[in-house]
């Protein structure tokens, strides 16, 4: 259902907790999100964060 996304956090060792800290949401709203199919602007909004987290995480191995 929701599988590329978690794809993707697993292969960029993103933790949901960093993920909903991103989003401006708690850790709990964003498993409630992952129990059903995400609408296109959940899944939007989840790969910005997505985006930023590695965006930061680049500027801080600088």
């Amino acid at each position: 259902m929701n599988s590329k996304i978690l794809k993707t956090l697993k292969q960029n060792n993103i933790k949901h907790w960093q993920l909903a800290r991103q989003l401006d949401i708690h850790e709990s709203t964003l498993s409630r999100w992952f129990r059903d199919k995400l609408s296109d602007e959940q899944e939007s909004q989840i790969m910005l964060a997505v985006e930023a987290i590695k965006l930061s995480r680049k500027r801080s191995k600088k």
